[in-house]
């Protein structure tokens, strides 16, 4: 089953400090600190709840109109962060479909493994990084008060892959309602990326046991996790 969480190799992010610095060098590296500013705000509280003010300064910029230059306005600033957060989970995407197309020419492919695909891309971009974590949370914010554009975003992001997902769960079940499949789906993605802004929730039982819960066994979390999802996609 596609199971791991990979652990990003990538250096770590730089200080606010550093960052501030290089958005005042070039207009390239400007625009990315104010959607990289942009994104953490976003995710931290309701998108139409962030000025641009705030942004602009957390950005560490001096001049106001700097996203009227680089963006337009605010709906164009929520697009290029979307169009960012898009760019992490790309790779992801393409790792689990490669796997996943080699398992289905080798004869090897299971429901479990289509599961995994669908919901390890997120936990895996949650798991990287500080940037990952406020990605996850800003599609999040997207989902629920981005309104219509933030709807069409949302399945700009992940439309082209769920729809391969969905082939393949086609062709082992052909005679599921196609409907029904296309709902699970969407509910499968929808409580991972939404269970993963309140992931901190799980670290300890609310059922009176002072334990942290799957202290120190995180791939079995996950692994019932998939299980979960599974058996609600497989279901009836």
């Amino acid at each position: 089953m596609l199971m791991a969480v990979k652990k990003s190799t990538a250096a770590k992010p730089a200080t606010q400090a550093a960052r501030r610095l290089r958005g005042n060098e070039t207009g390239t590296s400007t625009r990315e600190a104010l959607v990289r500013e942009a994104m953490k705000l976003f995710a931290e509280r309701a998108i139409g709840a962030v000025s641009l003010r705030e942004i602009v300064q957390k950005a560490g910029q001096g001049n106001q109109s700097a996203i009227h230059y680089h963006f337009n306005d605010k709906q164009g600033l929520v697009i290029a962060v979307a169009d960012t957060v898009r760019a992490l989970f790309e790779p992801h995407f393409a790792a689990v479909l490669s796997e996943i197309g080699s398992r289905e020419a080798e004869g090897t492919l299971t429901d479990d493994d289509l599961v995994a695909g669908l919901v390890m891309p997120l936990i895996q971009v949650f798991h990287a990084d500080e940037t990952g974590r406020d990605a996850i949370r800003f599609v999040s914010r997207l989902a629920s008060d981005g309104g219509d554009l933030g709807q069409s975003l949302v399945l700009k992001q992940c439309a082209p892959f769920l729809n391969q997902i969905e082939a393949r769960f086609i062709a082992r079940h052909p005679d599921k309602p196609r409907d029904k499949l296309q709902l699970q789906l969407l509910l499968g993605m929808s409580s991972t990326i939404f269970g993963l802004t309140a992931i901190g929730g799980l670290r300890h039982s609310p059922f009176g046991d002072a334990s942290p819960l799957y202290a120190g066994r995180f791939d079995d979390l996950i692994r019932d996790y998939v299980h979960f999802v599974g058996r609600g996609l497989l279901g009836d």
